[in-house]
C-alpha cells in the first residue's frame, strides 16, 4: 500500500496538537513514536517526489 502524504501530514498536526496538551506521559511517548515514523515516511515520500520532478525536468 502506497503511503498517503496528506493523511500522514493531517495525522502529525492531530499529534501535535495532542501532545500540546495535559497528557499522560506513557501517552505521550507513544504518540512521540508514532510522530517519528511519521515524519521519516513523509521525508521518504518527498525524496520519492523530488527524483521524480528532477528526472521530468532532465527530460
Amino acid at each position: 500500500m502506497d503511503f498517503d502524504f496528506e493523511k500522514g501530514m493531517k495525522r502529525l498536526s492531530e499529534i501535535s496538537e495532542q501532545m500540546n496538551g495535559d497528557i499522560p506521559l506513557e501517552t505521550s511517548i507513544k504518540l512521540y513514536s508514532e510522530a517519528a515514523e511519521l515524519v521519516k515516511r513523509c521525508r521518504e515520500y518527498i525524496d520519492g517526489a523530488k527524483l521524480e520532478v528532477e528526472k521530468t525536468e532532465m527530460m
